[in-house]
């Protein structure tokens, strides 16, 4: 491609623009108000499985010993359970570590006095963790086989915690899916709208070059470039004013909810971003490029 070629292309794209300067900014205008409600809803549905990831990581599994059981027969069940599939940590917890977190739980130093050594109550125990919340059950089952055994006596989970918790990130998953393919769908529409209205005022200029000889790629390209700078500024907008306004809403929220912080932390707005940004300007230069090889299409057909 000449030199000269790729000039005419840029001064033909930017000259769209400028002659339709209204449509130009309602077009770059829709543009950035679908990718920044894309990107709030990216931001919320990457949050909300961020949060739901935390708090499967704190829903484990606690199995019990019987109170008689050695330090032999201790050793032997853990590595059993250790050799369970899906269980990625076993920590041991004596009787005594048991008591003491107890004490802390309820803050009952006083009440659970004299109940150390051989007054202690409490049974050797291990807490499980697995490496996703869906396999659960299968870890529950061979747990229940070490209980029928008589190697385990209780095992306490959160089975009902669980798919809640399943559920809501099924469907934070898929609302958020749906969210941004009808943005995507609407931004689509909104620059070939865009496209057309230029080509339309430019249509005899089109058919004299079809006429005198010059390729539909040389038509194309002036369209394609005012798309691509329509997508572009209009995807760049918003990620001036949404990284900002991220990190000051999850600072915000900390400062006067510091209880969450203790619960569950948010992304980090580079994590975010470093994702986002990219996605965006790649996204709004692809939806330039289709919104204006639709609209120029049958205008070549001459």
């Amino acid at each position: 491609m000449k030199p000269s070629s790729i000039r005419y292309y840029f001064r033909e794209g930017f000259s769209g623009l400028l002659k339709n300067r209204l449509m130009t900014v309602a077009s770059m205008a829709t543009v950035a108000a679908c990718i920044l409600i894309m990107s709030f809803s990216y931001c919320m549905v990457n949050n909300l499985q961020y949060m739901l990831q935390q708090l499967e990581d704190d829903i484990g599994i606690a199995a019990f010993m019987p109170s008689s059981a050695t330090a032999e027969q201790v050793e032997t069940v853990k590595a059993e359970i250790e050799a369970i599939e899906h269980v990625t940590d076993v920590e041991y917890v004596s009787p005594d570590a048991a008591l003491e977190d107890l004490k802390q739980q309820l803050d009952a130093d006083d009440i659970l006095a004299g109940l150390e050594g051989e007054n202690n109550p409490l049974s050797n125990s291990f807490n499980i963790s697995i490496d996703d919340i869906n396999n659960q059950q299968p870890v529950l089952e061979s747990l229940n086989v070490m209980k029928a055994n008589g190697e385990l006596e209780n095992i306490k989970d959160a089975h009902s915690e669980t798919e809640v918790l399943v559920k809501v990130n099924t469907i934070i998953t898929v609302i958020g899916v749906l969210v941004i393919a009808i943005l995507v769908v609407i931004s689509v529409v909104i620059i070939v709208n865009t496209i057309k209205i230029s080509v339309f005022t430019r249509k005899t200029e089109i058919n004299i070059m079809k006429y005198v000889g010059a390729t539909d790629w040389f038509i194309r390209w002036p369209f394609i470039i005012e798309g691509v700078l329509i997508g572009l500024i209009g995807a760049l907008i918003p990620m001036v004013i949404a990284w900002p306004c991220y990190a000051q809403s999850v600072n915000m929220i900390y400062e006067y909810f510091p209880i969450i912080k203790n619960m569950v932390t948010f992304r980090q707005s580079s994590e975010i971003f470093s994702i986002l940004l990219p996605f965006s300007l790649a996204f709004g230069i692809l939806l330039g490029v289709v919104g204006s090889v639709t609209s120029i299409r049958k205008h070549l057909k001459v």
